[in-house]
């Protein structure tokens, strides 16, 4: 969450993605680094346990929510 936060600060685009154990910590990170209102995506819990092949499917559900977020990032910062 840090990374990402610090990294869209920079101008950069950032899609977090976390594991839902792991939400109230990162809620409590953006509100600490001064932006509660920070959009990161919530993935079920857990992943280092998964195949390759179910990585790749969990990436897939993922992926609309990604799109939206650095498109929607993107197209916020050219108006």
């Amino acid at each position: 969450m840090h990374d990402g936060i610090e990294m869209e600060r920079l101008g950069l685009p950032t899609a977090s993605i976390i594991t839902h154990v792991f939400n109230n910590t990162a809620k409590a990170m953006t509100r600490m680094m001064g932006v509660p209102d920070f959009e990161y995506i919530v993935a079920e819990h857990p992943l280092s346990s998964l195949t390759d092949e179910q990585c790749r499917e969990r990436a897939e559900t993922l992926l609309p929510e990604v799109e939206r977020i650095l498109v929607g990032s993107a197209a916020a910062k050219t108006d």
